[in-house]
């Protein structure tokens, strides 16, 4: 229990610390402070001052817990399949993969931060310290972003292509929790999708930001589910299968203990009707209804509510 305790407090100790320092600091620089809200660029800022570290907060508590349970994943399919011994190059790949990964998104991160700073013309250091704190938290904000949007499509498209294209054959029933994984992902970035209108308190929702957000959400829908998808047809192909392969040798076990009584094992079809048992009640689709439906209800919920705002302004 302590180990747990432990384990927590690690996962969550430095993105919280990392919110409360941001929160503090644009507090006492004005950005975050209601009071100070006169115009549309003071409810930017504090807007700014509001989401870009809760966002970041959240995706990097998504990328470690992201990461652990990647592991944890990897190490029980190997369990189960008996090839535990792969276990460490699959971290020595992942981790190869984590480091490119991580120079890509502070690359795209300081561009997009410098893009935006030229065009808005925020790039002089004469700005109020409460503006270049905001520049400054913008650059994590962009490289947690592009992380953890590379991170979770480059995991589950590394589990579907090294675990379970190489192991479907042989042991496609223990490939559900990679496709749990891969649901774990889209409701991770649906939530983190949910906090974005925090940029649009006190302002009228820009028709550009809400047809943006519609089709990221689509766009990571697809990219993430799509090896889901695969996933699971080839789960159901490889079950199908075997169930005709099952019944094909318990109707030709029948016939022969009708040729021939003396030849007839109870015991080889007690075990064949239980393994036809076993798959018929194996289910593909990964996890349960409620966590289903909470996919479904926030993939949709998004673009709708975004249709009704705007058609309630208008």
């Amino acid at each position: 229990m302590k180990n747990n305790k432990n384990a927590v407090l690690h996962v969550w100790m430095l993105p919280l610390l990392f919110v409360l320092a941001c929160f503090t600091l644009c507090y006492l620089t004005g950005s975050l402070d209601y009071r100070s809200i006169t115009d549309e660029r003071s409810q930017r800022d504090f807007n700014a001052a509001l989401g870009m570290p809760l966002i970041i907060g959240y995706l990097w508590l998504a990328l470690r817990i992201l990461h652990r349970r990647s592991g944890k994943r990897i190490a029980d399919f190997l369990v189960q399949t008996n090839q535990l011994s792969q276990y460490r190059q699959h971290m020595k790949t992942l981790e190869k993969k984590l480091i490119r990964h991580v120079i890509l998104a502070a690359t795209l991160s300081i561009a997009i931060t410098l893009v935006y700073l030229i065009s808005e013309d925020l790039l002089a250091f004469n700005q109020p310290f409460s503006v270049l704190l905001l520049n400054v938290i913008a650059v994590p904000f962009w490289f947690f972003l592009f992380l953890f949007l590379i991170q979770s499509a480059s995991f589950t498209h590394y589990l579907y292509k090294r675990l379970v294209l190489t192991n479907i054959h042989q042991h496609f029933c223990y490939c559900k929790p990679i496709c749990d994984l891969g649901v774990s992902n889209v409701i991770f970035s649906l939530f983190m999708l949910l906090l974005i209108p925090v940029f649009w308190i006190g302002k009228s929702v820009p028709l550009i930001d809400g047809l943006i957000l519609s089709a990221t959400t689509a766009f990571m829908i697809v990219l993430l589910f799509l090896p889901v998808f695969k996933t699971v047809f080839l789960m159901r192909r490889h079950r199908n299968q075997s169930i005709q392969q099952i019944e094909g040798q318990l109707a030709s076990l029948i016939m022969n203990g009708k040729d021939n009584p003396g030849a007839f094992s109870g015991e080889k079809l007690y075990k064949l009707n239980q393994q036809l048992e076993a798959l018929r009640q194996h289910r593909c689709w990964p996890k349960d209804g409620p966590v289903n439906t909470k996919v479904f209800i926030m993939s949709t919920g998004l673009p709708c509510c975004f249709l009704v705002l705007m058609w309630w302004l208008i």
